[in-house]
């Protein structure tokens, strides 16, 4: 006989834990003992994962706004956009085209920074903030190409007048 009795109601019928296979009875406790242990099992993980990123996640670099959408397949699309960026540190930093290995814009011994620009593409563009002389991105923002239609070309006619 067990030293206690938990019962667990479902919507179908009613089960007594002393009925349960220990296996059973030990697997359901641990499973009602995890939903009240808070998250300090992942604290750690997360602890190393954001210290490991803290590079890349100190860097913010927004794009507004971010879809620019062509009538046809192929052509080219015309958008204005603002780029905003800050990091928490001051320092040389340069907004970079990494799609076409451009650098559009830099600023000297600044944390914030924000760059209208007239976007023209077929494809879509990738952008870097990245330290002046440098490769590595601290941000990165996205300025996804779409269309309307997949082909310019007109639907052929399935019939003929002569």
């Amino acid at each position: 006989m067990p030293f206690f009795k938990i019962t667990v109601k479902t919507t179908v019928n009613t089960i007594e834990m002393s009925k349960l296979t220990p296996w059973i009875q030990l697997a359901l406790l641990l499973c009602v003992a995890c939903l009240f242990i808070p998250g300090s099992a992942n604290a750690a993980a997360t602890q190393a994962n954001t210290s490991a990123n803290n590079s890349s996640q100190l860097a913010q670099l927004k794009v507004t706004p971010k879809p620019c959408v062509a009538l046809h397949k192929g052509q080219k699309c015309y958008l204005e956009v603002t780029f905003s960026w800050q990091h928490p540190k001051i320092s040389n930093y340069c907004l970079v085209n990494t799609t076409r290995n451009q650098i559009l814009k830099c600023w000297q011994q600044q944390a914030t920074g924000e760059f209208d620009f007239d976007f023209q593409s077929t494809l879509t563009n990738d952008f870097s903030l990245r330290k002046h002389d440098s490769t590595v991105d601290l941000a990165q923002a996205t300025i996804p190409v779409a269309w309307v239609y997949k082909s310019s070309k007109r639907a052929k006619s399935t019939w003929r007048l002569f």
